[in-house]
């Protein structure tokens, strides 16, 4: 006997809703598996861009670095290290020599200063006079104070004439310099004769011939080996592998040499990359349970679109059954004709994760084999797909054709307190979380590493609230039976109706608590994390971006263009506490005062500034004693106020104090510009103003923020997840209904022609759908609420730096789940409604 197995994939069309729920069910499975996978890598790319960022880029491949070698060792140095740098895959090399800072003599005056060579020196310095490339070049600091002209010969008329004045690199440097900033950058506080800017020779040879005999053969010498950034694991991996080869290279032919003890050659990258892989397996490992859950939720959704088939075909496989065909036939039946919606949902998937990865994911660089492992996860999950419809539909078909019975017989699984082993899980990890020790270095903390357990644990409370609901819910709609709400009609009808589809009714509240519970804790922990890294980086450095000043600079004011967006702050440090000395005027349009409203701050400095009484009026900070202090520099100060923090300070101990109350400025070592601007801006005002500046600091760099990142991201997925979830939590519920439209619409249809009003009709259908997304929305906001509040000082990676991250404001995030909720509500309950009031009575009934 022939059975039609060859039509079964055209006969699907004649279903289309089973299809199109098919295909979407298959469509964020496939999402769901491989977005998993690429996001995992991502974080891994986004990690060794995040670390290759806080590096010089000229330290991100390996460094030689000598100290007092002879030139002729230098020398050596620099061709043995070339040699190894273009064997191993690097073909641009930067090598630099130096000699000792002394008082070099330029026709009488002696300056402090040194001599240099660095390849690719001349093409990155700014000429203010001369050009020519055959002679020296001398910074304009010291062809100033020493009244150097074009043309003249230092050491006795020994050296190659000046042929240009440049101007003095300064703080930040440009990128070509920033692996010599210590070397070439003068430090002003620095002891005299530690430092001083570089004359630059103009050719390795020029500095050897010039420079041997007169710096007694005493010079310092550095290699770097520029390359470009790698974007991800695997290509920092590689960087840090041929880094290495160098750095052996090169101490194996200094050591045959006697010379090994000359040079530091390092792989100063390799830690770093170590890390960014940690960071990518974390992620991993902290999103890995929620997507199994997702993926086995997305799985119940295809065998809920199996058995919405099974009852579509009823006739069909009833006759098919009586003329042989078993229930595993039956089931190849079902995959056939699902297996091209299910495909083509599964591909799309596929094809949707690479396409939105920017949107869910911290970086689109991916190592190389990535997309085929998440098409390898994508495969599996089709496959797994395509199994629960064959399985689904021989179980189906076994028990109403062969059992003679559809009671289900899993009922154990209900009886299972899965609830008390996630609460269980939940709890290890939470104290998992509590007892991470602290690291220390040098004495102080480091900041705690993401641990994929512990940041498992709001994930497995929200799953314990679902499950819990879930089991309430289960209770309450076995009571239902027994309930007489006909005083009520609408609440009376809701309620028969979801007693009476029990299975569904429970599945969607789990999909939709969980739905609401992971999007609101992952937005809830990822902006706490956020928020955090901002908060504790801006109390860190004060301000946007700021910049150590001369004294004299501080007394005589700002250019107009900087006192625009920058204000003056004199810093003294004793001991365990910091004053600082503001203008009360332009502090808070210029420091970084986080959500603090601006004018309770201008009202609390602006009692510095008046008032009588002995000792400088100031603002204690933090736990400082309300008692009047003697304080190196400034003299007593008598507390007037207190705030638990303040920019610089932090929550530490602390005065603020007004700088024109000081008896005498002069007496603070320390001052600063603080900004608004980014350092490069503020950096190029100071410069363009010819203000000397030094130990600039940037609020972006100031902490090491991967820790943060890594949670972030983290919390991040599970927002995209959290958003999955509740497209199925929508499509479970459009697809309840639509199982059921056949008898809603009969019973609807006989209860209005006896006197059902149209109101009481919409009103029943409106409490059975939004009671169900209801329950979802408060178990899910309310635990997932609770879970960010409680989780986000538990993850903070520092939580000695003040304030501890906490949960943000949540209303806007719920209010705009619980409208999205009713409006999905309105939509299905429309339809509902529309298949009762236009249903036929006859052809339902002969049907």
């Amino acid at each position: 006997m022939q059975l039609p197995w060859r039509a079964a994939p055209r006969a699907a069309v004649s279903s289309p809703l089973t299809v199109l729920v098919a295909f979407v069910a298959a469509l964020l499975l496939s999402f769901v598996g491989a977005a998993a996978v690429l996001h995992a890598d991502s974080a891994g790319s986004a990690a060794v861009a995040y670390q290759a960022g806080r590096l010089c880029g000229q330290t991100v491949p390996p460094v030689v670095d000598g100290n007092r070698v002879t030139v002729a060792d230098a020398n050596t140095i620099l061709r043995i290290s070339a040699d190894q740098g273009r064997a191993a895959g690097f073909t641009t090399v930067v090598g630099a020599v130096y000699s000792p800072v002394r008082q070099w003599d330029f026709n009488g005056p002696h300056p402090w200063s040194q001599f240099g060579y660095r390849d690719g020196a001349m093409d990155n310095l700014r000429v203010v006079e001369g050009g020519g490339r055959d002679g020296v070049w001398v910074p304009r600091s010291i062809a100033e104070d020493a009244g150097i002209k074009i043309g003249d010969r230092g050491l006795d008329g020994t050296l190659p004439p000046v042929t240009a004045i440049y101007a003095d690199v300064s703080d930040p440097v440009p990128a070509y310099w920033c692996s010599e900033q210590q070397r070439i950058v003068p430090n002003p506080l620095a002891t005299e004769g530690a430092t001083a800017a570089v004359i630059w020779f103009p050719s390795l040879a020029s500095f050897t011939e010039s420079m041997g005999p007169p710096s007694g053969n005493a010079a310092a010498v550095t290699v770097r080996f520029p390359t470009e950034t790698p974007k991800t694991t695997d290509e920092a991996a590689a960087l840090v592998a041929r880094g290495k080869t160098v750095v052996d290279g090169v101490t194996a032919q200094l050591r045959t040499q006697d010379k090994a003890r000359l040079v530091m050659a390092s792989n100063y990258f390799a830690k770093p990359v170590e890390v960014a892989r940690s960071a990518g397996s974390t992620v991993l490992g902290a999103v890995l349970p929620l997507t199994v859950i997702s993926l086995l939720v997305g799985l119940a959704g295809v065998g809920a679109v199996t058995v919405q088939w099974v009852q579509r075909r009823h006739a069909e496989l009833r006759l098919l059954w009586a003329r042989g065909a078993g229930p595993i036939a039956l089931g190849w039946r079902a995959v056939l004709e699902l297996a091209a919606p299910l495909l083509a949902g599964a591909a799309a998937g596929l094809v949707a994760a690479r396409l939105t990865l920017s949107w869910y994911a911290p970086s689109t660089a991916l190592t190389d084999g990535t997309v085929g492992a998440a098409a390898l996860v994508a495969t599996g999950v089709l496959v797994a797909a395509l199994f629960v419809v064959g399985a689904v539909t021989a179980a189906r078909t076994h028990r109403e054709f062969q059992a003679g019975s559809t009671r289900g017989t899993s009922r154990v699984w209900r009886f299972v307190p899965w609830e008390l082993i996630t609460a269980g899980l939940a709890y290890l990890a939470w104290a998992r979380l509590y007892s991470t020790p602290t690291k220390l270095q040098f004495g102080q903390p480091l900041p705690q590493t993401a641990d994929a357990v512990g940041l498992a644990f709001p994930l497995l409370v929200v799953l314990t609230v679902a499950l819990v609901t879930v089991r309430l819910a289960r209770w309450a709609l076995s009571a239902g039976h027994r309930a007489n709400l006909w005083r009520v009609p609408a609440v009376h009808l809701a309620l028969r109706r979801l007693s009476a589809a029990a299975g569904s009714a429970v599945g969607i509240l789990l999909v939709g608590t969980l739905a609401v519970g992971t999007l609101t804790v992952g937005v809830g922990v990822a902006d706490a994390q956020s928020e955090a890294l901002d908060t504790k980086s801006g109390l860190f450095v004060g301000a946007e971006s700021t910049a150590q000043i001369p004294g004299r600079v501080a007394a005589a004011g700002l250019p107009p263009s900087l006192a625009e967006h920058a204000t003056v702050v004199g810093v003294v440090k004793t001991g365990e506490s910091i004053l600082l000395a503001v203008d009360p005027k332009t502090f808070t349009r210029s420091a970084w005062l986080g959500d603090r409203d601006t004018a309770d701050v201008d009202a609390q400095l602006s009692s510095l500034s008046s008032g009588s009484g002995p000792g400088l009026r100031a603002l204690r900070v933090g736990s400082t004693p309300d008692a009047q202090t003697e304080l190196p520099r400034v003299g007593a100060v008598r507390p007037v106020g207190q705030v638990p923090s303040f920019p610089l300070i932090g929550t530490g101990r602390g005065y603020v104090v007004a700088a024109a109350a000081l008896a005498d400025p002069a007496r603070i070592d320390v001052w600063q510009v603080w900004s608004t601007k980014p350092i490069a801006e503020l950096v190029a005002e100071l410069d363009a103003a010819g203000i000397h500046h030094l130990h600039s600091r940037s609020k972006a760099l100031a902490l090491d923020g991967l820790p943060f990142l890594t949670v972030t991201w983290t919390f991040d997925f599970v927002t995209a997840l959290g958003m999955v979830l509740a497209i199925v939590a929508a499509a479970a519920l459009v697809l309840a209904v639509e199982v059921r439209r056949r008898q809603n619409a009969l019973a609807g249809a006989l209860a209005t022609r006896m006197g059902l009003r149209q109101r009481t009709l919409v009103g029943s259908h409106l409490t059975e759908l939004g009671s169900l997304a209801g329950v979802s929305v408060a178990a899910g906001s309310a635990a997932g609420a609770a879970c960010a509040a409680v989780s986000a000082p538990m993850l903070d990676p520092s939580p000695w730096l003040r304030p501890v991250a906490s949960a943000p404001d949540l209303v806007p995030l719920v209010s705009t789940t619980t409208s999205v909720a009713a409006a999905v509500v309105a939509l299905v309950c429309w339809s509902a409604v529309r298949s009762v009031t236009t249903a036929r009575v006859g052809e339902l009934i002969r049907g």
